[in-house]
């Protein structure tokens, strides 16, 4: 069976994984920094769930900084 047949998007390599993880919870803590606040203040779950959201964030972005690099080797301008 293969990816397109089970359904499953294909995952990324556990490396990737880990430094975006890091650069999540590194942008995380500086976001609890500049509100005033501190680690403890928050719970286990609202930590995960807003180092998840900093990781979507960042995978989006990674997204469309590859898009804009691949429109440029094509010769397509895109107003970047």
């Amino acid at each position: 069976m293969t990816e397109a047949e089970s359904g499953t998007k294909p995952r990324m390599p556990k490396v990737v994984r880990k430094r975006l993880r890091e650069a999540a919870v590194a942008k995380v803590r500086q976001d609890i920094i500049h509100a005033g606040r501190t680690e403890a203040e928050y719970d286990n779950a609202d930590l995960e769930y807003l180092v998840a959201e900093k990781e979507k964030e960042i995978w989006s972005g990674i997204g469309w900084k590859g898009f804009g690099i691949v429109a440029l080797l094509l010769g397509i301008n895109i107003g970047i």
